[in-house]
């Protein structure tokens, strides 16, 4: 009687091998891809942007444009995907959710614009005056269209984000006047209103972002610093005089 096993007894044992370090191979490499963190993919598609942010920056900075073009309400996490170049499933490798992307934007603001706005103490008014001016032109012309948001929609947003929002002008607005009347007190300042010196103030300081996005000049910051001389010579007793 022959006792070596036939063909196809051969074959079952070879698939049966087969099998089994298939699928010990298997589990090898779904063991190995979950303990590997989850890599976020960079959009390839869409609008450019500066490619030393990070993944997540760079997604964000491209929503703050979709933002900024269709405001809060009107803009889409469909619209944000598709300016990126991604689906919008991809968003939830970056933002949780829409709201999470109104807070980074929110915090990225809060933090651009709560600067120091009295300068060296000690110094003239004029110095300290000279300082916030270029301090927040600084902001509006680094970072122009979170200074715009801040401008035009956050301050009519509810809730905690809205209430810092209006807080904020109306805070640089009290640094403003009262640098105005301790540089009126110093003499360095003419006669006039501080409050409504205050307000033409933040008013031409709220247009700079928008401006800024609009025209696209070639050098922000030098249009920036002729702003800032232009609004202390309107307020000096004798503004210095150019050759």
């Amino acid at each position: 009687m022959n006792s070596n096993p036939s063909n196809a007894e051969k074959f079952d044992s070879v698939s049966d091998q087969t099998t089994a370090t298939t699928t010990h191979t298997n589990a090898i490499n779904d063991s190995e891809t979950a303990a590997k963190p989850r890599r976020r993919g960079r959009p390839r598609l869409g609008k450019a942007v500066a490619r030393d942010l990070s993944r997540d920056e760079e997604i964000l900075r491209i929503a703050a444009e979709v933002i900024w073009a269709k405001g809060f309400s009107g803009a889409k996490l469909g619209d944000i995907a598709a300016a990126a170049g991604i689906v919008k499933g991809s968003l939830y490798h970056y933002f949780d959710s829409k709201e999470e992307i109104y807070e980074r934007l929110f915090r990225r603001v809060r933090t651009l614009s709560d600067f120091d706005g009295q300068g060296v103490p000690g110094s003239s008014a004029r110095k300290r005056l000279d300082y916030f001016l270029q301090a927040h032109l600084n902001v509006s012309t680094s970072h122009p269209l979170e200074a715009a948001l801040l401008a035009r929609d956050m301050v009519r947003m509810q809730g905690t984000l809205g209430e810092w929002a209006r807080s904020t002008p109306k805070r640089h607005a009290g640094t403003i006047r009262q640098l105005v009347i301790q540089g009126q007190k110093e003499g360095e300042f003419r006669a006039t209103d501080p409050d409504a010196i205050a307000g033409v103030i933040m008013g031409i300081l709220a247009h700079v972002p928008h401006w800024i996005l609009e025209a696209q000049p070639s050098d922000p910051e030098a249009v920036a610093r002729e702003m800032c001389e232009f609004v202390l010579a309107g307020l000096t007793n004798n503004p210095p005089t150019r050759d």
